[in-house]
């Protein structure tokens, strides 16, 4: 039933309020801009969905650890979790394949369609 509230809302009775302002506005619902405005709604009002709020990231305490002494400095931490953070972003765009845009060489700006992609597939 499309009335039904979703498992990962925390607050309810907002999700409730902003739905019924979202079906005031827009004569079809569901479509991509209700729900886009109803999610949007909902968190100007202060709800929040529960759940996975980003993933883990593991930091490797062997590739971080810079002067190899065997201890972690707080920057050699922060480095390597910062590190970690963007590989695992980089993961998660690429996780299905994509495109990739490789930076052509020359002298002046190149027209975005004339760039270069390069497809990376499944795996």
């Amino acid at each position: 039933m499309a009335s039904e509230i979703p498992k990962n809302v925390a607050n309810p009775a907002i999700y409730r309020k902003a739905k019924a302002k979202m079906k005031r506005k827009f004569d079809v619902t569901p479509s991509a801009y209700s729900s886009g405005y109803l999610v949007q709604e909902y968190k100007r009002m202060g709800g929040k969905y529960k759940g996975a709020s980003g993933g883990e990231v593991t930091l490797d305490p062997i590739k971080s650890d810079l002067d190899k002494d065997g201890k972690l400095s707080k920057y050699e931490k922060k480095r390597g979790t910062a590190i970690a953070k963007s590989m695992a972003k980089q993961a998660k765009g690429m996780r299905n394949g994509g495109t990739v845009m490789v930076q052509s060489r020359g002298c002046g700006a190149i027209m975005p369609g004339k760039q270069k992609r390069t497809r990376v597939p499944r795996s």
